[in-house]
């Protein structure tokens, strides 16, 4: 699944990435645990690296659709909440 990550930055600045967050690889829990606790977030590009230290980042969004994740897993990690919902208010 190719999905869009938005980094929210400090200042307010955003940048989109398409990424493939889960993909078919069962692991997905166990690398977004791993995402989570770096101090930094790295995307490997065609031509390039980007670091981007998590103190310039005020959110992150990865979009995921139709994909089914293992919610008892996912329930584990500390800090997730399941079955949010976006309003508006």
């Amino acid at each position: 699944m190719r999905g869009a990550l938005k980094i929210t930055f400090n200042d307010g600045s955003h940048e989109y990435f398409e990424v493939d967050p889960v993909g078919d690889r069962p692991a997905f829990v166990d690398n977004l645990k791993t995402f989570l606790a770096s101090p930094n977030v790295t995307l490997i590009l065609d031509n390039e690296f980007v670091i981007i230290p998590s103190t310039s980042i005020r959110q992150i969004s990865i979009t995921r659709a139709g994909t089914s994740l293992n919610e008892a897993e996912l329930d584990a990690i500390p800090g997730v909440l399941l079955g949010a919902k976006r309003i508006v208010g």
